[in-house]
């Protein structure tokens, strides 16, 4: 059995970690001043569900937290510490928001992995694909909600208002990072699904080493 973090694992992480955030990048050039407060639409989660899928849990995780990390190294937007009432919240407030927008947000992606299995346990497409559909959705919920956490226990009455909304409640945050994250899970949970279909291999080893063997059979 290959171990969980072997050298290639661990490249094919790497490599997958850089995908997604330059594609995040890019997503967040093209929608830049839409989402005044961050938010964009893409493919950026995708590369993470792939190693997740690919690999399993914790290499699906691991791939999640480099993202936030790299993504993090490029800036952040952290809140005012000081518009807390208590000690605590003024010391640790930032500290939790940026857990939430920025090392949680990407990390729980690879949440999806938790699905591999059973995803790889199945001998048709359509089975294959309900568990797609699940480990996506799941994990791309869990982004929505660390945003929706985030927004509504930080970003409150800052004077801000999207779709003629103010920020004044927790509506405002569901229906800001709603907006964006919904897209994203819908058209990331699609691509996936086009992927297996086109070529499995990509998310199934299984199909990655039987293809070896014949090839080396063949030879």
């Amino acid at each position: 059995m290959e171990k969980k973090f072997s050298t290639k694992v661990l490249a094919e992480i790497a490599i997958f970690a850089a995908i997604a955030f330059a594609l995040d990048f890019l997503q967040g050039g093209i929608w830049r001043g839409v989402w005044t407060s961050g938010g964009s639409i893409g493919l950026a989660m995708v590369p993470i569900f792939i190693i997740a899928y690919r690999r399993g849990l914790l290499p699906g995780i691991l791939c999640g937290l480099i993202v936030s990390i790299i993504q993090m190294l490029g800036g952040v937007y952290a809140i005012n510490g000081s518009s807390f009432e208590s000690t605590f919240m003024q010391a640790m407030g930032p500290f939790f928001q940026i857990l939430l927008d920025y090392v949680l947000a990407y990390t729980l992606v690879g949440i999806a992995g938790a699905f591999s299995g059973l995803f790889k346990k199945q001998k048709n497409f359509k089975a294959q694909m309900l568990w797609l559909i699940i480990g996506c959705v799941i994990a791309g919920l869990l982004k929505y909600f660390c945003h929706v956490l985030a927004g509504g226990l930080f970003w409150l009455n800052m004077g801000g208002s999207f779709a003629g909304i103010n920020d004044s409640s927790w509506l405002y945050s569901f229906i800001y990072n709603g907006t964006f994250m919904i897209p994203n899970i819908i058209i990331c949970t699609i691509t996936m699904i086009l992927i297996n279909k086109i070529n499995p291999a990509i998310l199934n080893i299984d199909y990655e080493n039987k293809e070896e063997k014949e090839e080396d059979t063949n030879e």
